[in-house]
């Protein structure tokens, strides 16, 4: 058993490595995810901070150890296993999560390629499912069938999220994770009955889950037009790039109009940690000296309009404050607060 899983994970990583497979023309969203992909990104997220008031569930587990240089003969290495989940909704509106969980080798065995603990198999019982059912544990958040096997070398600690696998076999279920569940991770020893821990349901408040009360994380997924239904004609344009040291660009263009009635463009970009939510600020300029088409120089004025900042309430909803500091004449001006929003999701994938 244990050298069929070893060879299915060998050939896995095969594929990795050499990039082969079919690859899906476009996006599309998985029926079986558990949470929206708005929720979390690559790479994975690490343990909540001292001061973050998450709750995290933890246990030290035992797991196979194998020994390549001793003929096959196993061990055993503890390792610290610690659960904890992300709030994926914002502003208190729903209570949806993606459920993280963290293998962790002790610090003198971090590394280690010599001797390393095997991949755990990963059961769940909940509510009026058969006892320890199948679940998927992945490192790479929003993909649709990518797998952690059982057996797979843990040489470096990791972080891990469970999800559905895209199947109806009576092997596994289609698991909700913000309802209580055990998680079993068993070593496959004789008589080895594993390490089970119950997990209570999520029930965020402001006190144990501040972010579930607070903005979406400014993502990708928040791209499209904005506008005030009730004032057709005025909108705006939100985009966001991933640019490197894992930060994101977040870029807006408002189109709107001058103290003459003139359709006039303010725009802006700021670069935001990924995960950053809440409200942000983006200078905002304006552009003169152009002209129609090209007719004009090598490139416009670029001129210091003031501040817009963002706040995502969710999905649909995005409120703004703005701030004009420069007094030139026929320039739109003004200090106020919007709350503006979107009908469509981009790509069909699904933005909660």
């Amino acid at each position: 058993m244990r050298n069929l899983l070893r060879a299915d994970a060998a050939k896995r990583a095969e594929r990795v490595s050499a990039g082969a497979g079919p690859k899906a023309s476009t996006p599309y969203a998985n029926n079986y995810r558990v949470y929206a992909p708005s929720c979390l990104h690559y790479p994975m997220p690490g343990l909540p901070a001292a001061n973050d008031p998450t709750p995290v569930y933890s246990s030290r587990v035992l797991l196979a150890q194998y020994p390549p240089n001793s003929l096959g003969q196993y061990g055993t290495e503890y390792v610290t296993l610690r659960v904890w989940r992300i709030p994926c909704s914002s502003s208190g509106q729903f209570y949806d999560s993606a459920t993280v969980i963290a293998l962790d080798r002790d610090a003198n065995m971090e590394g280690n390629t010599a001797r390393y603990p095997l991949f755990p198999g990963a059961r769940i019982t909940q509510g009026n499912s058969a006892p320890r059912l199948l679940v998927r544990v992945t490192d790479e958040p929003n993909t649709f069938v990518s797998t952690i096997f059982a057996d797979e070398p843990l040489y470096y600690s990791g972080t891990f999220v469970l999800e559905n696998f895209p199947t109806t076999s009576s092997d596994t279920a289609r698991w909700d994770f913000n309802n209580q569940f055990t998680l079993t991770l068993l070593n496959f020893f004789a008589g080895d009955n594993g390490l089970s821990l119950t997990i209570p349901a999520y029930n965020p408040t402001e006190a144990t889950f501040p972010d579930a009360f607070r903005g979406l994380p400014i993502s990708g997924y928040l791209t499209g037009n904005w506008f005030d239904e009730a004032h057709s004609g005025e909108g705006m344009l939100v985009q966001t790039f991933e640019i490197p040291d894992n930060k994101l660009l977040f870029t807006f263009a408002w189109f709107t109009y001058d103290s003459n009635g003139v359709p006039f463009w303010l725009f802006g970009s700021t670069a935001v940690d990924r995960g950053t939510r809440g409200r942000i600020s983006v200078p905002t300029i304006f552009n003169s000296g152009g002209g129609f088409a090209g007719n004009f120089g090598a490139s416009a004025q670029t001129n210091t309009w003031g501040t817009v900042e963002f706040t995502f309430n969710n999905c649909y909803e995005m409120k703004f404050r703005y701030n004009s500091t420069h007094n030139t004449n026929g320039v739109p001006r003004g200090t106020g607060e919007k709350v503006w929003t979107r009908t469509v999701d981009t790509n069909g994938l699904t933005c909660e």
